[in-house]
């Protein structure tokens, strides 16, 4: 059975995008399922939030110079591939490159069937990085901070998935939005609903609450549910988790 490759994606940073890499992949990881990370941002926020600071091998060695892909190990069932400021040189390179589209998708073609999910954590932009990542993804997790203008960006995130659709990764899909930094004030829960009500049915009906335990976790280079398993934050990744692989299961039982 194919794994189902996630490409989560924002077009600005500090919206809880690489927390919600790790921690929903750590998640799927406690509930059994076999995950891997993939940092393909050269800020490498990923890479760092799981405590490797500058690792020997990086992504760009596997997608710039055609190496085997660096996979590391975080605990039986969580894998990472790291990435390194290195990475910004991908860029140019991918751009000269009539491959270069396809060089992410290229490279998890011998390790893939190793996993069932596997979570690509993308730059806060719409680069030939993301794109990689998008062309690689089955599917597309969108991270949305429930704030003020949050969806000022969005339709250019679906007019590009809408693009890669009709020209070179037709089976790629929403998997949903999901809306970050939720708390209880009535701009926050306003903005919640004003997102659900303009994307209906693309929203995840789990919501992230603001909770410091996340910001706490990844300056202690941990995840939420190794710092703090009884918190909001580890409470909610659970609850996503589920949701995405219900969403699994109803796909399996219908196709």
């Amino acid at each position: 059975m194919q794994p189902r490759i996630i490409a989560v994606v924002n077009h600005k940073g500090g919206v809880g995008k690489t927390t919600t890499t790790l921690n929903l992949g750590k998640a799927l990881s406690l509930m059994g399922k076999r995950v891997l990370l993939v940092d393909i941002d050269p800020q490498a926020n990923l890479t760092q939030h799981v405590g490797m600071e500058e690792p020997a091998q990086n992504l760009y060695h596997a997608i710039c110079e055609e190496q085997s892909l660096p996979v590391e190990v975080l605990d039986e069932r969580l894998h990472v591939v790291p990435a390194d400021l290195e990475l910004s040189e991908a860029e140019l390179r991918l751009k000269n490159d009539v491959n270069g589209y396809f060089r992410l998708k290229e490279a998890l073609e011998g390790v893939k069937n190793a996993y069932e999910y596997i979570l690509i954590d993308c730059p806060p932009s719409l680069s030939i990085l993301t794109i990689n990542a998008l062309i690689a993804a089955s599917e597309v997790l969108i991270v949305v901070q429930a704030e003020y203008l949050a969806t000022k960006g969005l339709q250019t995130i679906l007019n590009l998935i809408d693009e890669l659709r009709k020209n070179l990764n037709p089976k790629l899909e929403v998997a949903g939005m999901l809306l970050t930094q939720v708390d209880h004030t009535v701009i926050r829960r306003s903005i919640v609903e004003q997102v659900r009500g303009i994307y209906r049915g693309k929203v995840f009906d789990t919501l992230i609450r603001s909770n410091v335990a996340l910001t706490e976790a990844s300056a202690m280079h941990q995840d939420v549910f190794s710092y703090n398993p009884n918190c909001h934050g580890a409470e909610d990744y659970m609850q996503l988790a589920k949701e995405v692989e219900a969403a699994n299961r109803l796909a399996q039982t219908t196709s």
